[in-house]
């Protein structure tokens, strides 16, 4: 009897467990539910944006920026918080560069997405060379610039002075305002625009009679640049005459 007593009490604290059991699962699914109510999706589910793609698409922009103007560029982007948690962008990334003129040292881009709206700025630093135009020799002040007289140089940006010109053919041809030293580059303010028109060189006199261009030979009394106004020598007549320098050897008589 007293076996049977304890079979039965052992029998009624199992079903009671079991019951326990169910009533928790039963609670556990009421509880967890509603968070999947209506197709929702739990926060912890959200996808977030990728951080490596806002760097990968400022270091895009940079290099391009930089392309065939800095040399040799070392590119360091100060990479946002590892941590940082942004929605994934809906749209295209957008980024804005208030550093249009800004080629080498720091610069700040802000990347931002309409959907849904957030910001972040990405730092960066661009290092590396540029190539100058560099004097060969010392050029005397109203000298003519050959190719002689000049050579493209890499120094870094920062001992770049500003104006400093850096295409070979853009000094070629022109005229120096003062004297250049040697292994001096040569800036935008040293030069003055080159002669089309040299002193006792023949130039070609354009006159215009109504619709009908005539042009005649002559010789230059003075040297010009373009829109001068000079005075000229026409060979035939041997008469002195005042045109406006149009282009190379050129001179149009209003």
């Amino acid at each position: 009897m007293k076996k049977l007593t304890e079979y039965r009490f052992l029998c009624f604290i199992w079903q009671a467990l079991k019951t326990a059991s169910m009533l928790a699962l039963i609670m556990l699914f009421t509880i967890a539910k509603p968070a999947y109510a209506n197709n929702e999706i739990p926060s912890s589910a959200t996808k977030k944006q990728s951080i490596e793609a806002i760097h990968q698409l400022v270091e895009n922009q940079v290099k391009q920026k930089v392309d065939q103007k800095i040399i040799e560029p070392v590119i360091t982007i100060r990479k946002l918080p590892h941590n940082l948690e942004l929605p994934a962008c809906q749209n295209s990334l957008e980024l804005n560069d208030s550093n249009t003129e800004r080629m080498a040292g720091r610069m700040t881009f802000r990347v931002l997405c309409q959907k849904p709206k957030w910001q972040v700025f990405v730092p960066v630093i661009v290092d590396g060379k540029q190539s100058v135009i560099v004097s060969t020799q010392a050029i005397l002040k109203g000298a003519v610039i050959e190719a002689k007289d000049i050579r493209q140089e890499l120094i870094h940006y920062k001992k770049v002075p500003r104006g400093t010109l850096v295409q070979l053919n853009k000094a070629i041809g022109q005229r120096t305002k003062k004297a250049i030293g040697p292994n001096t580059p040569i800036k935008v303010r040293d030069l003055l625009p080159p002669f089309l028109v040299f002193k006792n060189k023949q130039v070609n006199i354009v006159t215009q009679i109504g619709e009908i261009e005539v042009v005649t030979k002559g010789i230059a009394l003075q040297s010009g640049v373009l829109q001068d106004q000079i005075a000229v020598r026409n060979s035939s007549t041997e008469k002195t005459i005042f045109g406006i320098v149009v282009a190379p050897n050129t001179v149009l008589i209003p």
